[in-house]
């Protein structure tokens, strides 16, 4: 009945997937304590082993979850294979009567539609008639927390300390069951342990500085993607994010974004040269602009024309491209910009050894490509020069890494692109 994949490492209780999971575990909490006839203790939340999340209750699956990000889809069709999945898994269950449903974070126009069978077996989660987008989430799940807190006459201002206390929760046990060994592995979180979480935290003053750093970065990646992505959407199609149905790889980049796990080392990966200073908050902001994600990552990626070569993980992005003379033969795009100082080798060879003593993220850089801003302020570098200036740097310093990272303008990149159609083989 398993998928034959294990998805585990790709959540969190700082994206997209993780926070819906938690939604709906919180909403089914407070309608479970509303009911004498329900015990808290007979649920659980089973994570990635048959669909995104199962509810299950005394022993037996109550619900399957299959949890999608697209932008780029509205129609009931682009679901197709996810709820076939959530049909024959059920069927495969021991309990074929259990509900199943969809959550996406784009309203479907078609939904019901004569045309979409799916939606008799199928429930598209909704919240107020709404769909949840993925920078609604924490409104929703605060919602719960509340409602939770006033049914047990517990103050309002412990809600931050409880919604930060379960991302933490949950982060820290998806770190321990991708320890685990995959066949001993535990997939399930009981209800009452997350309930253990809410009132163990209404007893603290103040949260862990850690949850306020993730909770921060993953608000500010997500309204800044969303921006950035609505502004060429602007700029290459003439409309807004909400009524564009094309089909791009830009939305794919922004869809692959949603399902990043760590937003922090995403941000170092975006400026690899900038090794200090990362737990402060104005950093992040500087580092992270709309127009830069607009211009270094969508515009990149929208040029590519192949959203099919774009990959994630669990802390970035990648454009795979024949272009890429690097072992992976993969893109990872960055804001690196070469080169800001008067004097340009002197600023190469210190943009270089920051990359090389970056040491959080050199590991994921190596093998392969990442693009550079060629120059701003001391007039541009041809691409000869970049690859020459990181060939040449000392290999005392830089150890075996600069063999295997290529450094790529991003402008010659873009017109390869433009040249060959896109991104084709």
């Amino acid at each position: 009945m398993g998928r034959g994949n294990d998805a585990i490492p790709t959540w969190s209780g700082f994206n997209y997937q993780g926070k819906m999971m938690l939604l709906y575990v919180l909403e089914l909490i407070n309608q479970i304590a509303k009911d004498k006839n329900k015990d808290i203790g007979t649920y659980s939340v089973e994570l990635e082993k048959t669909e995104d999340f199962c509810i299950i209750c005394n022993s037996e699956y109550r619900s399957f979850h299959q949890v999608k990000a697209y932008l780029s889809k509205d129609k009931w069709n682009s679901y197709s294979e996810a709820m076939d999945k959530l049909l024959k898994h059920r069927a495969e269950s021991n309990n074929p009567a259990a509900k199943c449903y969809l959550t996406v974070a784009r309203e479907i126009k078609d939904w019901d539609d004569a045309s979409n069978t799916y939606n008799v077996s199928v429930e598209l989660y909704k919240r107020a008639s709404k769909i949840v987008g993925v920078c609604d989430v924490r409104n929703e799940i605060n919602t719960e927390i509340l409602a939770y807190l006033r049914s047990k006459g517990y103050s309002d201002k412990t809600e931050e300390v409880v919604y930060g206390e379960l991302c933490l929760f949950l982060d820290d046990s998806i770190a321990r069951m991708h320890k685990q060994d995959f066949k001993k592995r535990k997939y399930i979180i009981k209800f009452s342990d997350i309930v253990g979480v809410m009132e163990s935290a209404i007893g603290k003053e103040d949260v862990r500085k850690e949850y306020f750093l993730k909770e921060k970065i993953y608000e500010y990646v997500m309204q800044n993607i969303e921006k950035a992505l609505n502004n060429l959407c602007q700029d290459e199609c003439d409309t807004s994010l909400e009524n564009c149905n094309r089909v791009c790889a830009a939305k794919c980049g922004y869809e692959k974004m949603t399902g990043i796990v760590d937003y922090g080392r995403f941000c170092k990966l975006l400026n690899p040269s900038k090794v200090d200073e990362w737990d402060n908050e104005l950093n992040l902001v500087e580092n992270l602009s709309v127009d830069k994600i607009q211009s270094e990552i969508y515009e990149l990626l929208y040029r590519s024309g192949t959203p099919e070569k774009i990959m994630g993980n669990n802390c970035g992005i990648y454009l795979q491209s024949k272009y890429s003379q690097a072992p992976s033969k993969q893109v990872i795009p960055t804001f690196l910009d070469l080169t800001r100082g008067a004097r340009k080798e002197r600023a190469l060879q210190n943009i270089f050894q920051n990359i090389i003593n970056n040491t959080d993220i050199i590991d994921i850089l190596a093998g392969n490509s990442i693009t550079v801003i060629p120059g701003s302020y001391s007039g541009t570098l041809s691409q000869a020069q970049i690859t020459s200036g990181w060939k040449s740097s000392d290999p005392n310093k830089v150890g075996e890494y600069y063999r295997d990272i290529e450094l790529i303008s991003a402008q010659e990149l873009k017109e390869k692109f433009e040249q060959n159609g896109g991104n084709h083989d």
